[in-house]
């Protein structure tokens, strides 16, 4: 694996188990989904997602020793449903054309989150289907709300539900 860096990544962090399954039933997700956890740290999204029958769930995390843990994690799941992958890769280097289901916990700056939203806009045009993106701790929440193409059909405030510290927004791409 390549040891990828990138100057606007933020720390690594996660939430509850609790929370993960809630935020993913809510998602309805369905056999042809493919699950892309954009900074996945050490893997609890992904192998809470591995959980569901899905077509595969990716994880993408630039921090090398990050990802053997995710990768260590992920051969641990009980109960595992679907295929786990894992690159180390920055944001702006990944394939975006076979995701249908994006998870950010607010991995990196607005300058990433631009390129990483423009990249994802020009692999939906070439390969047009539906496309949601679960964005917590949604700190650039401002960039995909000016996107054009993206629209927020949900959202979890803190405080509201489940005992959030970081609200939470949903989006989907527009028709």
């Amino acid at each position: 694996m390549k040891d990828a860096k990138e100057s606007d990544s933020h720390y690594y962090s996660t939430i509850s188990y609790h929370l993960t399954m809630a935020i993913l039933r809510s998602l309805f997700l369905i056999s042809s989904d493919v699950f892309v956890d954009i900074g996945c740290g050490k893997g609890r999204v992904l192998c809470c997602a591995s959980r569901f029958r899905i077509r595969k769930v990716i994880g993408v995390e630039i921090d090398k020793d990050l990802c053997d843990i995710a990768e260590c994690n992920a051969k641990k799941v009980h109960g595992r449903k679907s295929i786990i992958e894992i690159f180390n890769a920055s944001a702006e280097d990944f394939d975006y054309r076979t995701g249908t289901v994006y998870y950010l916990f607010n991995p990196f700056g607005v300058s990433t989150m631009s390129r990483v939203l423009t990249k994802m806009e020009q692999c939906l045009r070439s390969q047009p289907r539906k496309l949601t993106i679960v964005y917590v701790n949604s700190v650039h929440e401002s960039l995909l709300s000016k996107s054009g193409w993206l629209e927020m059909y949900d959202k979890w405030n803190a405080g509201d539900k489940y005992g959030l510290m970081h609200n939470i927004s949903f989006w989907r791409s527009k028709d």
